[in-house]
């Protein structure tokens, strides 16, 4: 696995990198997590026939903090810096994997670059831009925490919990990237997402999109009603069905890698 950091005008982003000889993967985690998230993809025999890379993303992990906040801290700014980041690597058609956060911004790179050849997002309900997005998501005190620009260390580590697993042990790693996380993206993309500002209508863009785009969704997602992503209009939807892992909250391609892998694998065959 080749580590590097790629300069891009928003800072520095820190790439992990398994060198595979097959079509490129890129890996976009959630808010206040880090690339380590998919470390049972990374780490599995996929890696060693697709080009796999995991990225932190501005203001996690290893990346720098953001030059601009402003600037960077919004979905549109995150896209940016995906789309500087495949660029500086020479990719032009990647399956993008998305994980909550990561799933809209992967949704928001396929409506700027034409060679995205699939998305796979998991914890992402495709919404907004606008002041509605927030009547997709479970109002709970959990949810109140994204868009939170500190976090104490108790809301860190349960934050951490609810982006993990609520069922497996909790990792200190995913609690020090909770902490480590620039609060500043937090608070930015909270405001922007929510006032509609920038940014594709996501709901119409899935419907429309003529590429395979496969959601995988664990049963027990904590953060929005699995019913609402399967009761929307996708313009091609993987295998026809919204995939549902059972004992799986809202990170299914950590807390259950032996049935999330298979599913991967068998989505970039048809990618």
């Amino acid at each position: 696995m080749q580590e590097s950091f790629i300069a891009t005008d928003h800072g520095r982003i820190f790439a992990r990198d398994s060198g595979g000889p097959g079509p490129a993967v890129l890996f976009l985690h959630g808010n206040s997590s880090c690339s380590a998230i998919f470390q049972h993809q990374m780490g599995s025999d996929l890696a060693g026939h697709y080009r796999f890379i995991a990225v932190d993303l501005p203001g996690h992990g290893q990346s720098d903090n953001a030059t601009d906040p402003a600037r960077t801290y919004t979905l549109t700014g995150l896209a940016d810096v995906v789309v500087q980041v495949l660029a500086a690597l020479g990719i032009a058609d990647p399956v993008i994997v998305g994980s909550s956060m990561g799933g809209h911004i992967a949704i928001e790179v396929a409506s700027r670059l034409d060679g995205i050849r699939g998305l796979a997002i998991s914890g992402t309900p495709p919404c907004g831009p606008g002041p509605d997005v927030m009547s997709v998501f479970t109002p709970q005190p959990q949810m109140a925490f994204t868009f939170k620009p500190e976090f104490t260390a108790e809301e860190a580590e349960t934050y951490a919990r609810y982006t993990t697993s609520l069922k497996l042990p909790l990792d200190p790693a995913f609690v020090a990237a909770a902490k480590r996380a620039d609060g500043r993206l937090r608070a930015l993309i909270g405001q922007s997402f929510v006032a509609g500002t920038e940014g594709t209508p996501a709901v119409p863009f899935v419907a429309a999109w003529p590429r395979p785009i496969a959601v995988i969704q664990g049963a027990d997602e904590p953060f929005f009603d699995n019913g609402y992503v399967e009761g929307l209009a996708w313009g091609n939807l993987w295998e026809g069905r919204v995939h549902i892992i059972p004992d799986a909250g809202h990170v299914p391609f950590y807390e259950k890698p032996d049935a999330y892998n298979p599913m991967l694998a068998r989505f970039l065959a048809a990618t």
